[in-house]
């Protein structure tokens, strides 16, 4: 009775250095200072182990393994029934056996000897510090199918095999898996999930290391190291637990329900980036082990990054319009997801088979005015002989009642296609409309021929400069366009519709001063000795256009248009618009002076300033005697006053993810500098 009494009393001092070890894991799943120090801890060489192949080692014996544990903890349960197909590594291959071994020391004896769960993770990292990150949550979890597999396998002796049984009364395996003992074999059950979910775990990051190869975008989507760091602890977690569990087979409740509440109570963690959820109630355990409920993200990123890798190629390389308008839509979801708004009835993808269909890309700002010049393109009877089409593609993230009402309203006004609600819309395919087309929630239209293939990524800039005249809308229309003999890029900007009655002004060779800044401050300063030049008698058309929401459009539409057409970069327009952007977003407004449509000077609106407000003081009595017309004094005058500036600049909006190798600078002979800058203005121009 004694001797009884001190086994009970030496299990027990035994089950209170296993708990505290366990909390001790719990700890560190979240001290940030002791992981850095594991990171710290990698070497990495340039020789390392197939990775793939160890883990599809890994994932044979722990599915298998699961697989055994799961019917002895089930017998009556049909679900996963049968052995789980085994996958043959690559031929020739060697695992890192020593490695294995060692980390499988460490996990167990070691680990239980030294009952410093510190000291072993320090171990674990320094013995596998010339392993990649991937390789090291790999072996670790090899070391553990190790003597997880070998325990669990004699579960499935024969009778005639008496080596075997003989192995499994030494290993206690009798005692574990007696029908009697309803709650023993369920506390295996809930470590054999948690050995089933660290597997995922591992997988998920095996398949991002391979499929992030192949889109290295994605390599900073998951933070690695402090994933193996914690996928490295749950295997420590669930070697302890289990070599507990055979050690002490009657104590088994005292070490596995407090340990696995608070592990898998825990609201979010073992994955930075791969975030594990589960749900526990009570001390159930079959009721617990039914309702664990497991998501890691990466699982649904994984399929993501498939689906990303599908939909590259097929936009690369399309065959058929249709096939490249599929992917853009969930087809599962709804086998006719377009609506028609002319018919008002919904229609399959197939309808546009064989035909141009310009995608237009927008939220629900779509304005008014783009709205009304595609309805007025698509009025045109030429566009439907031409076997044409619109369809619209929403890219809608906001979700609620009103979104869904503005969405219907803007629906209803236009007669083509568009998809029958937002949500149909493949949220990977979104990601490759914004690399591939560079959409950036201003409207775009991008025009794709019968065979899939894009002869515009962008048509909406021509559009608003020409209308229906830039017809079929390609690239090679709008280069032409903009590369017409005599074109000015003043007159393209402004139109009776940006500015009324301007082209009479235009043409009856009338001073126009255009000017614009976002401090008010600025604009009186300009507009006070404007005022008084008009009152001398000298005829001056001033706009100030800052908040012309149409010329602003226009303008950015012509930039668009040129950066997309790689136009050259040295020639005049193409300076003279640069200059417009660079003085209104870098040197506080701009000014234009032209006589008709002729530029006579397009600067700073502070350097215009300087020399219109030494008007009465110093150029006056020229202009007055007739010595010279206004916009020679004017410039005559600027070149007295104007200091050339140490350094010249533009600014060159990233618009289409196209930014000259080289540009000529304006004022001397030399070649810019590129610097790249990044800049918000918070929403305005």
């Amino acid at each position: 009775m004694a001797s009884k009494t001190l086994g009970q009393i030496l299990r027990r001092e035994r089950s209170k250095v296993d708990q505290t070890m366990l909390n001790s894991l719990l700890a560190i799943f979240d001290d940030e200072k002791f992981m850095k120090e594991m990171v710290d801890i990698h070497a990495p060489d340039e020789g390392d182990v197939d990775v793939e192949s160890l883990f599809l080692l890994v994932d044979n014996a722990l599915r298998g393994t699961a697989a055994i544990a799961d019917s002895v903890v089930n017998p009556k349960s049909t679900q996963g029934s049968g052995s789980p197909a085994f996958k043959q590594p690559k031929e020739g291959f060697n695992p890192p056996l020593a490695a294995i071994n060692e980390v499988a020391c460490e996990i167990t004896c070691k680990a239980l000897d030294t009952k410093n769960v510190r000291e072993t993770m320090i171990s674990i990292f320094h013995e596998l510090s010339s392993y990649s990150w991937v390789n090291k949550a790999v072996i670790t979890l090899s070391s553990l199918a190790l003597f997880y597999g070998d325990f669990w396998r004699l579960a499935q002796i024969q009778p005639s095999d008496k080596l075997a049984e003989s192995l499994a009364i030494l290993k206690g395996l009798p005692a574990i898996t007696k029908p009697s003992d309803v709650q023993k074999i369920q506390v295996y059950g809930v470590l054999n999930e948690m050995i089933k979910t660290t597997l995922s775990m591992t997988e998920c990051i095996v398949e991002f290391e391979h499929d992030s190869k192949d889109v290295p975008e994605l390599s900073t989507a998951i933070d690695i190291p402090s994933s193996v760091y914690q996928i490295i602890i749950s295997v420590l977690a669930c070697s302890i637990q289990f070599t507990s569990l055979i050690s002490l087979v009657d104590e088994y409740e005292s070490l596995t329900i407090p340990f696995f509440a608070s592990l898998l109570g825990k609201k979010k963690h073992v994955l930075r980036g791969l975030p594990v959820i589960f749900s526990y109630k009570g001390k159930d355990l079959s009721t617990f082990a039914r309702k664990t409920n497991v998501l890691i993200s990466f699982n649904l990123n994984a399929e993501e990054i498939r689906e990303y890798q599908r939909l590259q190629r097929l936009f690369n390389a399309p065959t058929d319009n249709v096939e490249l308008i599929k992917a853009l839509v969930y087809i599962k979801d709804d086998p006719q997801p377009l609506y028609i708004g002319s018919k008002k009835t919904t229609d399959k993808v197939e309808s546009l088979r064989r035909k141009n269909v310009m995608l237009l890309i927008s939220d629900l700002k779509l304005t008014s005015h783009d709205l009304s010049i595609l309805i007025k393109i698509y009025s045109e009877c030429k566009f439907h002989e031409e076997r044409y089409e619109i369809m619209w593609v929403p890219i809608i993230e906001q979700e609620g009642e009103d979104v869904n009402n503005q969405f219907k309203n803007l629906q209803s006004q236009m007669p083509w296609y568009s998809v029958h609600y937002p949500k149909l819309i493949n949220r990977v395919a979104i990601k490759i409309i914004k690399e591939k087309w560079h959409y950036r929630q201003e409207t775009i239209v991008t025009v794709l021929d019968p065979q899939g293939r894009v002869s515009n990524k962008n048509a909406m800039s021509m559009m608003r400069l020409w209308e229906w005249d830039a017809f079929p809308f390609t690239e090679s229309v709008g280069a032409s366009l903009c590369s017409k003999p005599g074109i000015s890029w003043f007159e393209l900007l402004l139109t009776d519709m940006v500015i009324p009655k301007i082209n009479e002004a235009i043409k009856s060779q009338k001073y126009i001063l255009l000017y614009g800044a976002e401090d008010n401050k600025a604009i009186q300063e300009i507009e006070e000795p404007v005022k008084k030049i008009i009152e001398d008698g000298v005829p001056i058309a001033a706009h100030n256009v800052t908040k012309n929401q149409l010329f602003w459009s226009r303008f950015e539409s012509l930039m668009l248009l040129k950066l997309q057409t790689k136009a050259d970069v040295h020639e005049p327009l193409m300076q003279d618009i640069l200059s417009l952007y660079t003085n209104f977003k870098k040197d506080g407004g701009f000014a234009i002076l032209t006589r008709g449509s002729r530029v006579v000077i397009n600067d700073s609106i502070v350097d215009v300033t300087k020399v219109l407000s030494q008007y009465e003081t110093n150029w006056r009595k020229q202009v007055r005697g007739n010595e010279t017309t206004f916009d020679a004094a004017f410039q005559k005058h600027r070149e007295r006053v104007f200091v050339l500036p140490r350094c010249h600049h533009f600014y060159i909006p990233n618009m289409v993810g196209y930014i000259p190798e080289d540009v000529k600078c304006p004022v001397c002979p030399r070649m810019m500098k590129n610097i790249v800058k990044f800049e918000c203005c918070h929403g305005a121009h």
